[in-house]
């Protein structure tokens, strides 16, 4: 394998501290430490987004909307497509707030009845939704509309109402997602979450849309020989543009990177861990994706099972090679502070 690329799609630091939850000292991420210390770091162009569309070789695909490029391969009516994620929203002293733990992934069949019963409730004002492998939606609407929207995943770092769609059609937006609240208390689906104690699907936040049918054929350079590694819906789209193949994260392991050609990307999301653990900091669930993933594909590096490690998060990245472990003079730092 000549290179391993790990996303962590959802790490976004706003200045949180990192203390264990006792109180004592920073949990550390042996992983991602060694990383930040000894790899080469630099913001990449945008967004990690619009990186792996560049690395996949999609140079006409990197400036796209995350709507556009997940909607590759599949029917969506509709002249516009949006990203639609269930969220459970928590109510504040005046406002509402996003956790990070708070973006839901739901499983097929529940996501795809939802989404039946959307398509029944609004489909005759235009709107259609179809469920995604990545426990999200996609969402077809009329109109070439327009609107600045922010992805769920920056979310819990601001103030909700600033997150809030904006620009020249955002009315339409905010309108039907205050409809969308509103069908979704009374839905079936969150009764029965009620009843097995999981967090209420308060929303569908609509985000990174754009015109349908965007995307062309794959690009001349394009990485065929690319495994997708997770259900991240931005990264299937590019990956079936590029001509490469997607397989659940769970089967990646640094046993099997040097029977494979080519490259590999795995995307993570810190969002998961919290979810399973809903007692836990973001230290705690950073640490178990650092010890179930990091520490394994620099053990992997080391073993010359593929040439370079490269890891996006939190508006960075960090490329490192074979050699890149002799630089010891670079300070050690722990826990969050090394990705920041």
């Amino acid at each position: 394998m000549r290179e391993l690329v790990i996303v962590i799609s959802d790490l976004y630091l706003g200045g949180e501290a990192d203390t264990a939850p006792s109180g004592g000292a920073p949990q550390g991420l042996p992983g991602l430490e060694r990383v930040a210390r000894f790899a080469g770091v630099r913001a990449p162009e945008r967004n990690w987004r619009a990186w792996c569309a560049r690395w996949f070789g999609l140079a006409r695909h990197a400036q796209l909307p995350p709507a556009s490029i997940a909607a590759v391969g599949r029917s969506v009516p509709g002249e516009s497509v949006w990203c639609a994620t269930p969220l459970h929203l928590v109510a504040g002293v005046g406002r509402l707030h996003l956790q990070r733990r708070g973006r839901l992934q739901l499983a097929s069949e529940p996501l795809a009845q939802l989404a039946a019963d959307f398509n029944s409730e609004f489909g005759g004002g235009g709107f259609a939704l179809a469920p995604l492998d990545s426990g999200e939606c996609l969402l077809g609407a009329p109109g070439g509309l327009s609107a600045r929207t922010v992805d769920p995943a920056r979310v819990p770092q601001m103030a909700f109402i600033e997150a809030l769609p904006s620009g020249a059609d955002a009315a339409w937006l905010r309108r039907l997602g205050a409809e969308i609240e509103l069908w979704l208390h009374a839905h079936p689906l969150n009764a029965a979450r009620a009843r097995r104690g999981e967090p209420q699907l308060s929303q569908l936040w609509i985000w990174g849309g754009g015109q349908a049918g965007l995307c062309g054929a794959e690009e001349p350079g394009a990485r065929t020989h690319t495994t997708v590694f997770g259900a991240d819906a931005y990264l299937t789209g590019l990956v079936r543009l590029a001509g490469g193949q997607s397989a659940p994260l769970e089967q990646w392991s640094p046993a099997g990177a040097t029977s494979r050609a080519g490259a590999a990307l795995l995307t993570l999301e810190i969002a998961e861990p919290l979810r399973r653990a809903p007692g836990g900091s973001l230290t705690e669930a950073l640490a178990a994706l650092d010890r179930q993933w990091v520490v394994p594909a620099l053990a992997a590096l080391a073993d010359g099972a593929f040439e370079r490690l490269t890891v996006l998060a939190n508006d960075r990245l960090w490329q490192l090679g074979r050699r890149d472990r002799l630089r010891r003079w670079r300070r050690h730092r722990v826990g969050l502070e090394a990705l920041t």
